[in-house]
C-alpha cells in the first residue's frame, strides 16, 4: 500500500468520525430501547477483559511464554502491541480528560464540559470522560501490528480473531451505554493512527534491525 493510499483512508476515516457525531443521539435511543440482558452480558464480558490490564497481563504473559521459548520475532512483535496499547490508551485517556464529555449515561446535559463545571473540577470524573474511548484505543492499537507485520498466511489464525475481539470491545462501550458511537468511531480512528506510527518508527528499525520479519515467529 502506497503512501498516498494510506494518507486517503485515513483522511476517508477521519470524515467518517466527524459524521457520525451526528447520529450518537439515534444511537443512544436504540440502546435504550433494545435492553436485552443476554446482550447485556455479552457486553460487560467484552468490556472487562477487554480492559487495559488484562491486555496488559496476556501481552506479559505471552512475551514470557516467547523469550522461554526462544521466539525473538514473537518478542518483538509483543513488545510493539504493548507499547502501541500502553500510547494509545494513555492518549485517549488524556483526551477524555481535557474535553470532558459527558457519558450517555451521565445524570448531567449532554455536551463537552472541559476540565471544569460550574466551578467544579471535573477532570477524570467518569460520567465526565467519554470521548475517546480508552478501552477502544487499546484494544485496536494492540491489534495493527499482527496486521502490518504477520506473515499472510498467519493472519487469518492469529490477526483475525484478535480483531473480532477487539470490534467486540468497541461495541460492548456503546451497548453498556457508557460511550458514544463517535467516542469509538474517533478511537478506532486513533488507535489505528497511533500504532501504525509505532510501527513504521520501530518496526524495520530497532526492533526488526532493518529487515523483513521472518515467514515464521
Amino acid at each position: 500500500m502506497t503512501r498516498s493510499v494510506r494518507l486517503f483512508l485515513f483522511a476517508v476515516s477521519a470524515v467518517i468520525c466527524a459524521v457520525s457525531f451526528l447520529f450518537d443521539d439515534a444511537v443512544v435511543s436504540w440502546v435504550a430501547d433494545h435492553p436485552g440482558r443476554s446482550l447485556h452480558a455479552v457486553a460487560h464480558f467484552f468490556s472487562t477483559w477487554g480492559d487495559y490490564p488484562p491486555i496488559l497481563g496476556l501481552l506479559l504473559l505471552l512475551t514470557l511464554m516467547s523469550w522461554l521459548l526462544k521466539r525473538p520475532f514473537a518478542i518483538r512483535l509483543l513488545l510493539l502491541m504493548i507499547a502501541s496499547a500502553s500510547i494509545g490508551g494513555l492518549i485517549a485517556n488524556i483526551l477524555r480528560i481535557l474535553t470532558g464529555r459527558a457519558r450517555p449515561s451521565a445524570k448531567v446535559p449532554p455536551g463537552w464540559y472541559g476540565l471544569r463545571d460550574h466551578g467544579h473540577w471535573i477532570a477524570g470524573s467518569y460520567s465526565y470522560s467519554s470521548f475517546p474511548s480508552a478501552h477502544t484505543a487499546v484494544a485496536i492499537a494492540c491489534i495493527v501490528p499482527l496486521w502490518l507485520l504477520l506473515p499472510r498466511r498467519q493472519r487469518f489464525v492469529v490477526a483475525f480473531p484478535a480483531t473480532l475481539f477487539a470490534l467486540g470491545v468497541a461495541a460492548s462501550r456503546i451497548l453498556l451505554n457508557a460511550h458514544h458511537l463517535s467516542d469509538v468511531l474517533s478511537s478506532v480512528w486513533l488507535g489505528i493512527l497511533v500504532s501504525s506510527l509505532i510501527c513504521a518508527r520501530f518496526a524495520y528499525c530497532a526492533l526488526f534491525t532493518g529487515k523483513n520479519p521472518p515467514e515464521t515467529p
